[in-house]
Parts: C-alpha cells; sequence; structure tokens
C-alpha cells in the first residue's frame, strides 16, 4: 500500500510536535541536558526533508507537464487503433500530460477514413475507460 504524500507531511508535522514537547519536558526536569534541544532540531530537519521530497517531486511532475508515471500511454495508443481497425490509417502525435494534481491533458492527431464516426468512438473511449475528460483530438479524414 502507497502512503499519500500529503499523509506522510502531516504524519512528520505531528511527530515533530511531540517531539519537541518532550525535549522541553527533558530540559524542563534536567537542566544540565540542554543538548536535547538541537538533537532535536537536527532529528527534526531530517523528517522535513524526508516527508517534502515526495511533495517536491509532484509539484515538479505537474510545473514542467510531465506524463503520469501510472498512466499506461502505449496502452491508450493501442486502444485507439483497436477502435476501429479499418477506418483508421495512422496514429501519431499522442500525449498526455499533468495539469494540475488529479487531472490529466491529452492531445492526439488522427487520420482516418471516416473522421466523425472516429471522434465519437475515440472521445467515448476517453471518457468512459480512461477518465480523459480534457482532450484535444484532431482527426484527418483521407
Amino acid at each position: 500500500m502507497l502512503i499519500d504524500a500529503a499523509f506522510l507531511h502531516v504524519l512528520g508535522d505531528m511527530l515533530m510536535s511531540v517531539g519537541v514537547i518532550i525535549a522541553a519536558l527533558v530540559i524542563y526536569f534536567f537542566p544540565n541536558l540542554w543538548m536535547a534541544d538541537p538533537i532535536c532540531t537536527y532529528l527534526f530537519s531530517v523528517i522535513v526533508m524526508v516527508t517534502t521530497i515526495p511533495i517536491v517531486k509532484n509539484c515538479m511532475q505537474i510545473l514542467m507537464e510531465g506524463s503520469p508515471k501510472s498512466f499506461d500511454i502505449e496502452e491508450l495508443r493501442q486502444d485507439l487503433w483497436e477502435i476501429s481497425k479499418e477506418d483508421i490509417v495512422d496514429v501519431h502525435d499522442l500525449h498526455v500530460w499533468t495539469i494540475s494534481m488529479g487531472k490529466l491533458s491529452m492531445t492526439v492527431h488522427i487520420v482516418s477514413l471516416k473522421p466523425l464516426k472516429t471522434l465519437a468512438a475515440v472521445t467515448d473511449l476517453l471518457r468512459r475507460k480512461y477518465k480523459l475528460h480534457h482532450t484535444t483530438i484532431q482527426v484527418e479524414g483521407v
């Protein structure tokens, strides 16, 4: 089971709060153990780094409009060819990218003998199977 990056960040924040309370109690009751505070600071800086790296990676993926790792573009390409083997001549310039967290965008050019029929079938496939609603589909007739 994958742990969500936001949950990991919240868990790290909670651990830091508990750690600060423990360090404060140690220093309060044993003033000669003042080094508990800098030790906790260094430990918490490591926790912050570990919990924020996945969030930064997700943000960079979105900002760079990267292709989502969980999306199989080759399967999509194969499904596009399978829609109407006798009508589709070519599928090219297929791109899928992340425009925001959980929202994908797609563009594709398709050469078809029956452009309107192909456009309807492709649109239906993308909405039903792939949950893609932000698409640009250019169908070229032969």
